[in-house]
C-alpha cells in the first residue's frame, strides 16, 4: 500500500549550489538511475545510486525526496523523516516531499502533524496528484477513528481517480467501522474490482466480514 500513495520525483530540481556542468550532469544520472530503481523495487541499488548524487549535488532537494522514499521504504524512518524534511527545508513549495513527509508522519501516529503538512499541499493549486494528499488526509483521519472526516477524504480522493484501489478500499472500510454493512459491501466490492490487478486483498476481507454481519 504505502508506495501507491507516495510522490516520487522523476525530474531532478536545480539545487541551490553553483556546482560544475559536470557535476550537475553526474547528479542528474545518478538521481535517474535510482529513481528507476526505486519504481523497480530495487531499493539497495536505488539508495547506491541516490547516495552517489546527494554527493554532487546535496542541494537538490529531488534527490533529498527520493532518499526520503527509499529510506522509508526500508524502515528507517528517522533517516526518512530528515531527508523529506531537508527538502522541504531547500525548497518551501515542494508539494511531493511535504505529502511524503506527512505519509511518514501517520507511520509515526503524528496526525496532527500529518494534517498540518497535508493542509499545506492541499492549498498548493499546482500540486498536480491531489488525490495522493486526499488519501494521506483520509488514512489519518480513519486512524483516528474519526470515520466521517476519513469518507469525506477518501470520496474527494476518489473523484479524482474513481477505480483508485486504496481510496476505495478504505472509503468502505468507513462504512464497515461504523456499522453500516450494506453500504460497506457495495463499496467494498467495487474496491476488489479495482484492486484485483495489485493483487491487494484487503477489500475481499472487509466485504466477506460485512456480508456475513448482514
Amino acid at each position: 500500500m504505502q508506495k501507491w500513495i507516495f510522490a516520487l520525483s522523476l525530474f531532478a530540481l536545480v539545487g541551490c549550489t553553483s556546482l560544475g556542468q559536470k557535476n550537475k550532469e553526474k547528479a542528474e544520472l545518478y538521481f535517474r538511475l535510482g529513481s528507476s530503481h526505486i519504481e523497480a523495487e530495487n531499493y539497495p541499488l536505488a539508495l547506491r545510486e541516490l547516495l552517489k548524487a546527494e554527493e554532487l549535488d546535496p542541494a537538490n532537494a529531488a534527490i533529498q525526496n527520493n532518499l526520503g522514499l527509499v529510506y522509508f521504504y526500508r524502515e528507517h524512518f528517522v533517516l526518512s523523516e530528515k531527508h523529506f524534511s531537508e527538502a522541504i527545508k531547500l525548497l518551501p513549495q515542494y508539494s511531493e516531499a511535504r505529502n511524503n513527509l506527512a505519509r511518514l508522519l501517520i507511520e509515526k501516529s503524528d496526525y496532527a502533524g500529518a494534517e498540518k503538512e497535508l493542509s499545506l499541499v492541499l492549498e498548493d493549486l499546482t500540486y498536480p496528484q491531489p488525490e495522493k494528499a486526499y488519501i494521506n488526509l483520509g488514512l489519518a483521519k480513519f486512524n483516528q477513528k474519526n470515520y466521517s472526516g476519513a469518507r469525506e477524504a477518501f470520496s474527494k480522493a476518489l473523484r479524482s481517480v474513481p477505480d483508485d484501489c486504496i481510496a476505495s478500499t478504505y472509503f468502505g472500510r468507513t462504512y464497515f467501522e461504523t456499522g453500516d454493512y450494506a453500504q460497506a459491501t457495495e463499496a467494498l466490492d467495487r474496491a476488489i474490482g479495482f484492486c484485483q490487478k495489485l493483487l491487494y486483498d484487503e477489500p475481499h476481507y472487509y466485504s466477506a466480514l460485512a456480508y456475513y454481519r448482514l
